[in-house]
């Protein structure tokens, strides 16, 4: 897996998925069919991967044009 550092700025994730490193936390950010799955681990140099410290997700109709949630 390649490393790079990534200023803050907008960006626009072109494959299905990505890992980031953030602090010690290791975070994948992942499309699904029906929308964004975002799960947040323990740096896994540390201990390997065990279940996610916190998990999210945002289906793609609560994203509609127009529409105000």
């Amino acid at each position: 897996m390649s490393s790079q550092d990534l200023k803050d700025d907008d960006y626009t994730l072109v494959e299905g998925a990505a890992w980031f490193t953030v602090k010690k936390f290791a975070i994948r950010i992942h499309a699904t069919d029906e929308g964004v799955v975002v799960d947040i681990f323990k740096d896994p140099l540390e201990d390997g991967f065990d279940d996610p410290l916190a998990s999210t997700y945002a289906f793609d109709d609560e994203c509609e044009k127009g529409e105000v949630k």
